[in-house]
């Protein structure tokens, strides 16, 4: 792949940092105070890469690349250098799969943990500081091309894995738990029901989101749906939700309390790969309000892509390893690569079979996350 052919890849700016080292657990414990940390920030989900031109210009491009290190949110992020050892060459890049800011960091303000339901997005902001520096004492976490076997593999093709579909409001901060006295008086704690959320829903006005290019394989087990909501008057209700018309649960949320829940449905509920997903409070009182925060579909897929030019999804860990062939994907001119995050590996695409995408990828101790590109 020819770096002046990657049109997807996003262009970074890099500043100089210096900080100081603190004893308190202020998650600031990986920062080491005689190295120098070049921040930049990522605010798109995508495949990055750093130039070498643009390491030069920082004064660090003849660095070995087995040396740089890249951080966020005080762990170590997996970079791949295009040559293996040694400084990069005149066309030489750094590239790393980047993703906005999260609420893994939000977990530690609330007043209990539970009371997050989901860590996807942050309350604070939704750009990431990424953070690039040089550490002559140790490797940095480097991610290596591994050999792809797919055309000698005796392992069956792989029907379906397990995806995890999700929708994560973000219409209104819902502003959590408070107590009623002649207005509403807020939580000052990160407490419960605080969260970014759906616009309210009354009992006259259910709410439905559709998630489509499901591609179900229907022959696979069960599919789950997790969700929270959160009561926002001070009423009692049921809270009722169902997939395609079929409901999954009615369940109490009175008053300010929240719920956080998973149920179980059959797989044929959404075998049309379409899920309308269907919100009802269920309060006597018309002006009651709730919201919601999330929900997530856990069902069998196909390695059907849906045309995207990336795609993430996961596997869990397997002491055979796994046989993949995976079609409609929008690979445009380039031969698709395949990272294992958890592994720090990347396996180039065989495309000797017209319109599939073959790996083979050997046994692995733990679950993966996969991210072809």
């Amino acid at each position: 792949m020819k770096p002046n052919h990657m049109k997807p890849f996003l262009t970074l700016l890099l500043s100089c940092c210096m900080f100081a080292a603190f004893s308190q657990n202020f998650n600031n414990e990986w920062i080491k105070f005689n190295q120098t940390y070049y921040k930049f920030r990522v605010g798109k989900e995508g495949l990055y890469r750093i130039p070498k031109t643009l390491l030069e210009t920082a004064g660090i491009g003849s660095t070995q690349v087995q040396f740089f290190e890249l951080w966020r949110n005080g762990k170590k992020v997996p970079l791949y250098p295009s040559v293996s050892t040694g400084s990069l060459p005149a066309d030489g890049y750094l590239e790393f799969w980047g993703v906005p800011n999260d609420g893994e960091p939000d977990r530690a303000l609330y007043r209990e943990s539970n009371f997050q339901h989901s860590t996807k997005l942050s309350l604070q902001s939704d750009t990431s500081n990424y953070f690039l520096s040089v550490n002559t004492d140790q490797s940095g976490m480097l991610i290596s091309n591994q050999p792809n076997d797919a055309a000698t593999t005796t392992l069956p093709v792989e029907k379906y894995f397990m995806h995890v579909q999700g929708t994560y409001y973000k219409e209104r901060m819902n502003l959590g738990n408070a107590l009623v006295v002649g207005e509403y008086i807020y939580s000052s704690s990160y407490d419960r029901g605080e969260y970014w959320s759906t616009n309210f829903i009354t009992p006259t006005a259910s709410r439905t989101t559709t998630v489509s290019n499901l591609n179900v394989y229907a022959a696979g087990p069960a599919s789950q749906l997790r969700f929270g909501a959160n009561g926002n008057s001070l009423n009692s209700r049921t809270i009722r939700v169902s997939v395609n018309d079929n409901l999954l649960l009615d369940t109490l949320t009175e008053y300010f309390y929240d719920v956080l829940d998973t149920v179980e449905f059959s797989t044929s509920l959404i075998a049309g790969n379409t899920a309308n997903v269907k919100l009802t409070n269920n309060s006597s009182i018309t002006s009651d309000r709730l919201t919601a925060s999330f929900f997530e579909i856990v069902y069998p897929r196909t390695f059907d892509f849906s045309g995207q030019k990336n795609f993430e999804f996961s596997l869990p860990a397997d002491i055979d390893g796994y046989n993949l062939e995976i079609t409609n994907f929008n690979s445009g001119s380039l031969v698709p690569v395949l990272y294992d995050l958890t592994n720090a590996v990347r396996y180039t695409a065989d495309i000797a079979v017209s319109g599939k995408l073959r790996f083979a990828l050997p046994p692995s101790n733990s679950s993966r996350r996969l991210i072809l590109v």
